[in-house]
């Protein structure tokens, strides 16, 4: 009987306090009750689906490997302009805009550097979807990133991502999403002079 008092008395207090609280806000004319965020305190965090701004950095100097587990250093691609794109098999948009990124690879008969970056597929998928979508002669360097180490240097969050390097390896320029044929001889016009 006691409890059940207790229980009646608590429920009766907080009904009532309730009732008088939102009275009491109703007719006052403070707002100290009223929250404000400021948009520039806002920050981005990179590990829940976004992407870090990339231009401007260095394009990081390590060593992935291909889909045949050779060895490929970035340094050794500096000298000229580099188009990178992170792709994976089963990402729809990177499956979309895969024959773009080819015909522009191949239109550039080498003056630029086309790398695919993997981070999810193992090897075998990675090349079953090469040997899907692209002919036998094309000219992009494959690369796996299985550890995430390349997308943890240049914040990488989302898929597909394509970044613009220039021949001194700075990144000038990224795109997050799908991109399209013009998108991409736009940004290479204005930034390597070729299209």
């Amino acid at each position: 009987m006691r409890l059940l008092l207790t229980i009646l008395a608590v429920a009766v207090v907080s009904v009532g306090g309730g009732w008088l609280l939102s009275d009491r806000t109703e007719d006052a004319t403070s707002d100290l009750g009223t929250v404000t965020l400021s948009p520039s305190l806002t920050i981005a965090d990179p590990t829940i689906g976004t992407n870090v701004p990339a231009a401007g950095k260095l394009f990081p100097t390590l060593s992935l490997e291909d889909l045949t587990g050779t060895a490929i250093d970035f340094s050794t691609l500096r000298g000229k302009p580099m188009v990178v794109n992170f792709w994976f098999s089963t990402c729809e948009p990177c499956k979309r805009e895969f024959p773009a990124l080819l015909d522009a690879a191949a239109s550039t008969k080498g003056n630029i550097s086309f790398v695919g970056v993997n981070p999810q597929d193992t090897a075998v998928a990675a090349q079953d979807f090469v040997d899907e979508y692209a002919s036998e002669s094309n000219d992009f360097i494959y690369v796996r990133d299985p550890n995430g180490e390349l997308l943890t240097q240049l914040g990488v969050g989302t898929f597909p991502m394509t970044l613009f390097v220039d021949a001194g390896g700075v990144i000038v320029s990224q795109h997050a999403g799908e991109i399209t044929s013009a998108e991409l001889a736009t940004t290479m016009q204005k930034y390597f002079g070729v299209s």
